[in-house]
């Protein structure tokens, strides 16, 4: 019996190092498989290590849900970007979780292997929001229910500049919550759950190194999402439902 190949989308490698591109073999696998075998996919999250290093399996198994973790460590806006249609559209899921943004502000550290110069923290911040708009814009067309997820404080003194990473992470969600609003998407802020008393810096309590959340941080968001989404009306298809 001959087999017939569904067509589906490989975004391809990107001309510069990126490290969205370390699981680029891995998840056009995975997205190929989806689509030959028509598997009804309810949430796709998105995003860079914090969504990849979050076992979704044991927070959200009671769902039921066909769940997709499309999470890249070191994952910026512009490789985000790229990556949208292939990782998460072409999927059809009915909604997608979006968390990303915070690997933009490693630009605002002088790297002395590259030697590259410190960038300002606007231009920074202002190619990421118009990278996301993008995304987002993209997002909007779609069927599926888009969540657009703030990204978290640091608390990263061992950095150079960790005050402009502060002032980045800031100002980042509030255009973030800005153009969410305008494309008439759903916004969640985890930013005031997870901030320290000096209104600035990542609680260590919620953190494993002042960056990513550990169990603790990620029962907070799991926790955040129950309360804002209604998991239960995520219905599995039934064909997959026994």
């Amino acid at each position: 019996m001959s087999r017939q190949e569904k067509a589906w989308i490989k975004p391809g490698y990107l001309s510069q190092v990126f490290k969205a591109d370390e699981r680029r073999m891995e998840f056009d696998c995975k997205n190929q498989t989806i689509i030959q075998k028509e598997c009804p996919v309810d949430i796709v999250f998105i995003g860079d290590s914090i969504t990849q290093m979050w076992e979704l399996e044991a927070y959200f198994h009671q769902y039921h849900l066909m769940i997709l973790n499309r999470g890249i460590g070191g994952d910026r806006t512009k490789s985000f970007l790229h990556r949208f249609y292939a990782d998460a559209i072409q999927l059809k899921p009915k909604m997608v979780m979006i968390m990303v943004g915070i690997n933009d502000a490693w630009d605002l550290e002088f790297d002395p292997w590259k030697r590259e110069p410190v960038r300002e923290t606007e231009d920074v911040l202002q190619e990421a929001l118009f990278n996301m708009e993008q995304v987002l814009k993209k997002a909007s067309m779609e069927e599926f229910q888009t969540v657009v997820c703030s990204i978290l404080p640091t608390n990263m003194a061992w950095t150079n500049h960790e005050a402009e990473r502060k002032k980045y992470v800031r100002s980042y969600n509030e255009g973030m919550k800005e153009l969410t609003c305008r494309y008439g998407l759903k916004f969640i802020d985890y930013y005031p759950y997870f901030v320290d008393r000096d209104g600035e810096s990542l609680q260590l309590e919620l953190s494993l190194e002042g960056l990513h959340p550990n169990v603790f941080g990620y029962d907070k968001m799991a926790e955040i999402l129950e309360n804002e989404i209604d998991f239960s009306s995520l219905t599995f298809d039934s064909k997959y439902n026994g």
